[in-house]
């Protein structure tokens, strides 16, 4: 073949290689454009040699020759370094998150961990090591009763994300709160292939937001559920009553004159006194009960899965009873006892207001029964209880209103038959209810407070009157004036009698303060020197309902008194009775023996002031003599010279 015939074959074949490469190359063209692979491409249409190019998905072969020809297409290998990059960035936010990051493998048995990153390591305790291949629920150990694990089983069934807060514990076996985020993961099919959890150790913000429900929920001072999470208690045990038909019971249990242990050994001692009741209710009660502190000294107990009142009753007895053990505070034994108020579910009340309500109620009446003591809800106390707070209403308005007034009872000397002074008694003449007698607003006004601004006005009524009888030319005398417990603990006594004399004009040598020995002896030490305060002021002091409390005749032969008197209950029967009669003649030789003046109060009869005459008793006042009586008719028996026959 001659040269120009082997060039023209020659030339056929390249343009037939070149066509056939050209039409490869199109047709790869199209699918990689298709399937979305970045890739490029390179060619040398001089076809001398057959080279590789190495793409995302594969090898492509690449015929080249000669010149070359690049051809670029939108997806370069510009795109392919970024997508590399982009992954690369990916994998370093991943390892580099505070945050603990996990994956498993949804479509492997039992979802296995197929990764986690540094920070579950670090927060677990966890290697990659001891976990990959295992099913996350290794975090919870044998803490399987948590409700949030049933909300994650049921995410996973409907294959949706998940967020829960878990108690997960480390390899250590320490416990951390887990706040978990599941998102699932889907292939290019649409399956879930596979789960990404998220874990944040929440621990410090758990423990802090606790700590705040626990100081909204409880005392701080005895660490008792508050008033908050009182009524959920109560609600809880209506709840189970309701379901199981037994009886539930909410007690109100107030301590017996805790003021008088604030007053007499101070807040601190107080305070250890309520921390100490606390724990010996708590120990009194059963697990399933709730022992409960409102404020100052005022428990609620709550009471469940009774069969019957009677096992409330007794249970309440039980806790009654256990007062009678001291508290042992700062080295010293503090006797203190308790009034308790029951109501019972579901006859008394239906929901926690209505309960504790009534088992308030049912409180007071125990204290007015005595204290140390309980009482059990009743309709008929309803009754009472609104007529009491109905009594005090129109107490509080007494006194703006003058409808309180004051009598007085002449008290006559034995020796010279004659008035030497009288006992002012107050009496309220209701504007509805007409005459109310002292024994049934005197102890409402010590309960409320209000016998300070009464008492108050008692004292500067006497003296008034008093300075206006000696003004009025009638007889000087002596006015007695009973002081209760309740203004002693004001600490403003002294003062007020001060100022109310100086105001008045009066004599302090014509008034006498009377005082119960209860009141003296429950604070003896701080009382001698208030009583000795008034003494040194010029006032004669006397001790009232004498023999009836708890006398200590260490402290009487200190107190600076005057005067001793004889209890009308002991007068009423003292020629009928022998021990009524030794207890009046011990009385008189004791007050002889301490140089102290003697009156018998209560004298109705000739036979008890010819006992009183034969046991050198001083002094005496009563009926027999002459009744309490305003100061109109009291100032024109003075002016008679009247004398006891």
């Amino acid at each position: 073949m001659s040269p120009y015939a082997k060039a023209g074959a020659a030339s056929i074949r390249t343009t037939i290689l070149r066509i056939a490469v050209l039409f490869t190359l199109l047709v790869a063209l199209w699918v990689f454009i298709q399937s979305g692979i970045p890739f490029a491409l390179v060619l040398d249409l001089k076809i001398d040699r057959v080279t590789w190019l190495q793409t995302l998905s594969g090898w492509l072969f690449v015929a080249s020759s000669g010149w070359l020809l690049y051809l670029l297409v939108h997806r370069t290998l510009n795109a392919i370094a970024s997508a590399e990059e982009g992954l690369k960035l990916r994998d370093r936010a991943i390892e580099s998150s505070v945050s603990a990051i996990c994956i498993t493998d949804n479509l492997a048995a039992d979802n296995p961990i197929v990764y986690v990153n540094p920070a579950f390591e670090r927060i677990t305790g966890y290697s990659s090591a001891d976990v990959l291949g295992r099913n996350p629920r290794l975090l919870q150990g044998t803490d399987v009763a948590q409700p949030e694990l049933l909300s994650i089983r049921a995410a996973l069934r409907d294959q949706r994300p998940c967020h829960v807060v878990l108690r997960n514990y480390r390899k250590d076996g320490s416990m951390y709160w887990n706040e978990l985020n599941i998102s699932p993961v889907r292939n290019d099919a649409g399956a879930v292939s596979h789960y990404i959890g998220v874990h944040s150790d929440i621990t410090d913000a758990k423990t802090h937001q606790d700590e705040l429900a626990r100081q909204a929920n409880h005392d701080s001072l005895t660490g008792l559920p508050n008033r908050n999470l009182l009524h959920d208690r109560i609600e809880r045990a209506c709840a189970r009553t309701q379901r199981f038909g037994d009886f539930a019971a909410v007690a109100f249990l107030d301590l017996d004159k805790f003021k008088d242990v604030n007053d007499s050994l101070g807040h601190s001692v107080g305070d250890q006194l309520l921390r100490a009741v606390a724990q010996r209710l708590e120990s009194s009660l059963r697990a399933m009960d709730t022992v409960a502190r409102l404020g100052g000294d005022e428990f609620v107990l709550v009471l469940s899965d009774h069969k019957s009142a009677q096992s409330v009753s007794g249970e309440l007895q039980r806790i009654v009873e256990s007062f009678a053990q001291p508290f042992t505070l700062d080295n010293q034994d503090v006797f203190v006892t308790a009034s308790i108020g029951v109501a019972l579910y579901p006859q008394d009340a239906r929901d926690s207001e209505a309960l504790m309500k009534n088992a308030e109620l049912a409180m007071y009446r125990a204290k007015e029964s005595g204290r140390n003591a309980y009482r059990l809800y009743t309709v008929e106390l309803q009754a009472r209880v609104t007529e009491r707070m109905a009594l005090e209403g129109m107490l509080r308005r007494a006194l703006e209103r003058g409808e309180l007034s004051l009598h007085y009872q002449p008290q006559v000397d034995l020796h010279s038959n004659c008035v030497f002074g009288c006992e002012a008694l107050i009496r309220w003449n209701q504007a509805d209810l007409g005459m109310i007698g002292p024994a049934k607003f005197i102890p409402l006004a010590e309960d409320t407070g209000l016998i300070v601004a009464i008492g108050e006005w008692v004292l500067r009524t006497a003296c008034l009157q008093a300075r206006a009888w000696q003004d009025a030319g009638l007889p000087a005398i002596t006015v007695a004036v009973n002081i209760s417990a309740r203004q002693f603990r004001e600490k403003q006594l002294l003062p007020s009698v001060a100022r109310i004399l100086a105001e008045t004009g009066l004599d302090p040598g014509q008034l006498e303060l009377e005082v119960t020995e209860s009141v003296i002896m429950h604070d003896a030490h701080n009382v001698v020197a208030d009583l000795q305060a008034f003494k040194d002021m010029g006032i004669k002091l006397s001790v009232d309902d004498f023999g009836t409390g708890y006398s200590s005749l260490s402290y009487l032969k200190r107190f600076p008194v005057d005067r001793l008197k004889i209890d009308q209950s002991f007068v009423r029967d003292v020629t009928s009775d022998a021990d009524d009669a030794g207890i009046a003649q011990a009385v008189i030789t004791l007050g002889h023996t301490l140089n102290l003046r003697v009156i018998a109060e209560g004298v109705e009869t000739p036979e008890q002031l010819a006992f009183l005459r034969r046991n050198q008793c001083d002094e005496m006042q009563g009926y027999l003599f002459g009744k309490p009586m305003p100061a109109d008719e009291f100032a024109r028996l003075l002016a008679s010279g009247r004398t006891l026959a």
